[in-house]
Formats: structure tokens, C-alpha cells, sequence
């Protein structure tokens, strides 16, 4: 049998199969396109959720400021008017009402102070007093603003006056800025209904649609899942896809219609495409083995006659292959093969070589620059650790020398120096060990912590060292934890410097202080510079700082987070940061495990003699 009709055969065995199987393929990748589709959609509406949700925090956020105003505990409604107008701003799509417990009116700041509002049922009340929760309504109707709007209703804190339920109203448009701030394509349909199906905001004629009910099957599909995908046709009789998600916070529901022809469009399109692609690679392969069958059945003829040369002499005849071309090169080549096969050995060897001592170099560069880098993190380290407590007795100092201080400022600022020369002290002693550091190996020295005396202790020292430059708080229960006093005084320091050197002047800085079943979470929030999504995966990392990267600008060697995150986990704890972008501030947590509270050990005797048990307090500072 000739070489060309073992070639064809060959071809036939594999095209067919191949085409069997791309057939399967083909519908395979219609599914997987249309699910990919529809996949991305659901991600699309799940992040328009999430910026609804956003939306709403932030005025959450800003009417627990209003409700835990202390002009509203005064009852200055006229101070607590021109604080709730501030905080709305310039934005004429939202604004903020407050209402007794009678469900009285006190103000709205869409009309000014003192205008006499329309008394109306307000049911609400009872309910958000009754429940201290955030309500967040559906789609009604403004008796003031005579817009569609809804509502997020906080409640005022109990306390010995009248409460209060303090509600910001959003016109039902202001929700429409969603849809220009996600990534939604022209074509499709996006709604925003209420929890009970009611149109809040919608891309296309928004106006018309609102206070309109949702699509039927997309509500009885909505009320039995959460999210999901329905095929249907809209009130414009166009047939889609409907991607729906229900929003955590509001309870809303986001659909996002996309049309059928824009999904199954670029499924088909890729499958067009594939098949095509197919026929031309199979007709390509035929006239291939065609050619090429015939330029081999020549060569092999030549290649015989050109081996028998070679291997003249020869006294022995291979195997038959039933292939007359092949079986006339193997008499031929037969004799060589033994000579071609030393010399292959040979330059396998030396190839060998070569890849031995190549890997042996690229592991002593491995080692080398490993062992350069351990040496300028520990000086870097060394650099950050020293610095710290020598700036909380500069700032000390700095107290000290002012004329006329106060003996108990003064004597507070005495401890403070004496506390952070111990925490320098303890830095210096662990620098004998710094082999153990690079390592990882820390000791610590644990003791029960009053985690809250540590918080208001550093940042006590913060606040001297910034000298008024920003606006300190701070939020503080007491809590014990079980861990080393200058560790977990190193990883507040960090924390607030961190906060005090991306803030700019003027700036809020808060600490809260709070337990949570069996640990204790302590959040540092700054009013600074924010972080950009692409950099809260890295900040934590060595020698990352900033918005930025490493923004060397604002000094530093990028170590500080990087202590925390180390300390915190041999303390058994976490850390975390939250950034909405930006200019948007950042919110680092810190959890830490607690432990029995010393003073709850004491004997009866003792408790006796005065010992009694920490109360949660409120430090403003």
C-alpha cells in the first residue's frame, strides 16, 4: 500500500471525528456565551444593588447624626434645621423632615423654618420608635414636595424627653443618577421597584413609569427568590432576558431587562464564526495531505535509494511495514541509526549540563536577593519602630515647655513620656533579638489588657502630638483582652498615624470601641484621602502606603500597616480596611478575642472592700 493512501486514510480518521466533535462544541458554546452573557448582567445588577444600597447608607449615616445631635436633645429645632440643610448641601433631590412622637411636623428643609406643614397619619412613627431600626419606604406620594418620593426614617435615642423620627426624602428621580454611575449598556431596561413591586426609578421614560407595578412574572418570580434570570416580554412588547437582584438594605428589587437578540446575537455570531472557521481548516487539511502525500511518496523513493547507499553491506533486513516506500529507507537507514543514536546520547549529556548549572545560578540568585531584602526590611523596621514613640515625647516635651500649662496637663504629659520611654525601652531590647523578628517569631508578653485604657491613652497622645490640627473622637466601652500592652499600644499608634498623615487639616478622626459576642472591634475612621479599590487588596503588604502605592511624599517607610496586620494576628486577631474610593476617608477594623475581665475574678471579699466591675463609658474627646 502506497504512502499517500495511508496519509489520506490518516486525514479521514481525524477530520471526521473533529467534526463530530466541533458540531458538539458548537451547541456547548451557544450555552456557555448565552450564560456568559447573562453572568455579567447578574454582576451588573448586583453592583447597581450595591450603589442603591450606598445611597442609602450615606443618608442613614447622616440622619443618626441629626437624631444624636445634641440640638435635638435641646429641642433647638431651628439649630438642628440649619444642621440637617448643611449635611443635604446643594442636592434639591433630596432632603430631611423631622416629626414627634405625635406625628407632629416640626420642619422640612425643602420649605424654610417655621412654614406651617400639613398635618397627616403617619404610621411610621410608632413603628421606627417602637423598633429603633431604619425603615426604609416604599413609593409614595409628598403631600409637601408634591413629587414622588421615598424615605429612610431614623428614630432619636430613648432617653427622658420626647423622641423624635428624623427622615430624609428622596425625590424618586434621584435614584436615576444609579444608572449613570454603572457600567449598563444603551439597549437595556433597568428598573428600580419597591418592596412591594411599586416603580421607584427606571432608564427610559422614568416619569411615565413611576408608581407603575412591575411586570407580573417578574414579581412572582421576585417574591419566591431573591435574584434570578426570567425570560419575558416588557409592557413595550420587546422580549428579554430579566436580571433581577434584591437589594439588602432597602429590600428593593433592581431588574435589568437586556434584550433576547442581544444575547443569543453574539452566541451566534461566535458560532458563524466557528463553523466557518472549520470548513476552511478542513479543506485546508484535504488539499494538504493531497500535497503532501504526493511530495512524501517521491521523497521516500529518493530517501531509499539514497539510504542503500549509505548502507551498503548491510546483512540484515528490518521488519516489513507493508509500506513499499518506508521499508526500502529502513533497509537503507538501518546501519546509521546505531551512530545517529551515540551522537544523540552525547548531546543529551551536555545538554543536561548546561540546565544543571543554569539552575544552580538562578537558586544562588534566588539566595542572594533574598538575603538583600531581608537586610533593608529590618532596617526599615528598625527606622519606623523608633520613630514612633520618640514623636510621642516630642510631643511631651513640647507640652511641657509651654508657659503657664496646667500641673495636670503637665502631669499628663510626664506620663506620657515615661510611658512611650518604656515602649522605646522594649523596642531597643527587642532590636538584641532582630533575627527573631525578620523570622516572624515574635514573643509576646501577655497580660488581661484594658484594651479601652490603651485606645484613650494613644490617643490622648495623638491629640497632643497633632496640636488641634483635626477634629479627635473617640467611643470607648471598657474591654479586656489577653495580649502584650506595647504591641497592641504599636498597633493603635500605627492606626492612628496612619489616619493623621492621610488626613488633611481640618479633618475628622474617630475610634469606637464596641464587643461583639466573644471578641472585641475597634474601628479607626478618618474624613481623609481614601483609598482606590485596586489598593486595599496590597496596603497592607510591606513598603505600601497611601492612595498611591507608595506615595513617598508623605514619608514613612510603608511598614506601619504592615505591623498591624502581623501583631494583630499573634494577638489572634484581624484587620481590615473599608475605603468608598477616593476623598472618601477610610475605615480600618481591628478584631481582637476577649478575655474575662480581672476585676470580675476578684474575690467577694475584695468587691467588699470598694473593688467593683468597669462600666462601659462615652469619651468624647
Amino acid at each position: 500500500m502506497k504512502t499517500r493512501t495511508y496519509l489520506y486514510l490518516m486525514a479521514a480518521a481525524i477530520l471526521i471525528p473533529v467534526a463530530l466533535a466541533f458540531w458538539i462544541g458548537v451547541s456547548m458554546l451557544l450555552d456557555w456565551e448565552r450564560e456568559s452573557r447573562i453572568h455579567r448582567v447578574q454582576e451588573t445588577a448586583r453592583s447597581t444593588a450595591l450603589l442603591v444600597d450606598r445611597e442609602i447608607a450615606v443618608k442613614e449615616a447622616l440622619l443618626r447624626v441629626i437624631a444624636n445631635s445634641e440640638a435635638l436633645g435641646e429641642q433647638n429645632f431651628q439649630r438642628v434645621y440649619r444642621l440637617a440643610t448643611r449635611l443635604n448641601g446643594d442636592d434639591r433631590m433630596s432632603w430631611t423632615t423631622l416629626v414627634d412622637e405625635r406625628y407632629q411636623p416640626i420642619f422640612n428643609t425643602l420649605t424654610p423654618f417655621g412654614t406651617e406643614l400639613k398635618g397627616e397619619t403617619r404610621h411610621y412613627v410608632d413603628k421606627v420608635l417602637r423598633t429603633e431600626k431604619t425603615r426604609v419606604s416604599g413609593y409614595f406620594y409628598g403631600p409637601t414636595s408634591k413629587r414622588a418620593v421615598v424615605s429612610v426614617d431614623v428614630a432619636s435615642p430613648p432617653g427622658q424627653g420626647p423622641r423624635y423620627v428624623v427622615s430624609q426624602i428622596f425625590d424618586a428621580r434621584y435614584f436615576e443618577r444609579v444608572f449613570a454611575n454603572s457600567t449598563l449598556e444603551p439597549t437595556w431596561l433597568v428598573g428600580i421597584f419597591d418592596a412591594k413591586g411599586v416603580t421607584i426609578a427606571r432608564n427610559r421614560h422614568g416619569a411615565a413609569s413611576a408608581g407603575k407595578p412591575m411586570h407580573p412574572d417578574i414579581r412572582t418570580a421576585a417574591l419566591h427568590a431573591g435574584s434570578g434570570v426570567l425570560r419575558h416580554v416588557t409592557h413595550e412588547g420587546t422580549e428579554v432576558y430579566g436580571i433581577y437582584t434584591r437589594a439588602a438594605t432597602s429590600g428593593w428589587t433592581i431588574v435589568i431587562g437586556v434584550p433576547v437578540a442581544e444575547i443569543e446575537a453574539a452566541a451566534r455570531t461566535a458560532a458563524t464564526y466557528a463553523t466557518l472557521a472549520l470548513i476552511l481548516l478542513m479543506g485546508m487539511a484535504l488539499l494538504t495531505a493531497v500535497f503532501f502525500g504526493n511530495k512524501l511518496s517521491n521523497a521516500l523513493q529518493q530517501a531509499g535509494s539514497v539510504a542503500n547507499g549509505l548502507a551498503r553491506g548491510a546483512v540484515a533486513r528490518p521488519r516489513p511495514t507493508k509500506v513499499d516506500e518506508v521499508d526500502a529507507l529502513l533497509d537503507g537507514l538501518h546501519y546509521t541509526s546505531e551512530a545517529l543514536s551515540r551522537e544523540s546520547a552525547a548531546r543529551q549529556a551536555l545538554q543536561y549540563e548546561r540546565e544543571q548549572l543554569l539552575v544552580s545560578e538562578q537558586r544562588a540568585r534566588r539566595v542572594a536577593e533574598a538575603q538583600s531584602q531581608a537586610k533593608d526590611s529590618f532596617l526599615a523596621m528598625l527606622g519606623h519602630e523608633l520613630r514612633n514613640p520618640l514623636a510621642a515625647i516630642s510631643g511631651a516635651m513640647s507640652v511641657l515647655d509651654m508657659p503657664g500649662v496646667k500641673p495636670e496637663l503637665a502631669a499628663n504629659a510626664r506620663d506620657i513620656s515615661r510611658r512611650q520611654m518604656r515602649h522605646l525601652v522594649r523596642i531597643v531590647d527587642d532590636l538584641l533579638d532582630v533575627q527573631r523578628i525578620l523570622s516572624g517569631k515574635i514573643v509576646l508578653q501577655r497580660t488581661p489588657v484594658n484594651l479601652s485604657e490603651v485606645l484613650r491613652s494613644c490617643v490622648e497622645a495623638k491629640r497632643l502630638v497633632d496640636a488641634g490640627k483635626h477634629h479627635w473622637e473617640a467611643e470607648l466601652v471598657p474591654c479586656w483582652v489577653d495580649g502584650d500592652r506595647t504591641r497592641l499600644e504599636q498597633i493603635v499608634d500605627n492606626l492612628l498615624h496612619n489616619a493623621i498623615k492621610y488626613t488633611p487639616a481640618g479633618g475628622s478622626i474617630t475610634v469606637r470601641c464596641k464587643t461583639s459576642g466573644e471578641e472585641v472591634v475597634v474601628e479607626v475612621c478618618d474624613t481623609g484621602v481614601g483609598l482606590a479599590p485596586e489598593l486595599l487588596p496590597l496596603i497592607f503588604d510591606v513598603l505600601v502606603q497611601g492612595p498611591t502605592s507608595i506615595d513617598r511624599a508623605q514619608g514613612g517607610l510603608g511598614l506601619g500597616l504592615a505591623l498591624v496586620k502581623e501583631l494583630s494576628a499573634l494577638h489572634g486577631g484581624k484587620v481590615s480596611v473599608h475605603s468608598a474610593g477616593h476623598g472618601q476617608g477610610c475605615t480600618f477594623t481591628l478584631v481582637l478575642p476577649l478575655c474575662q475581665d480581672p476585676a470580675l475574678d476578684t474575690p467577694p471579699a475584695q468587691e467588699a472592700n470598694g473593688a467593683a466591675p468597669a462600666r462601659p463609658t462615652l469619651d468624647p474627646a
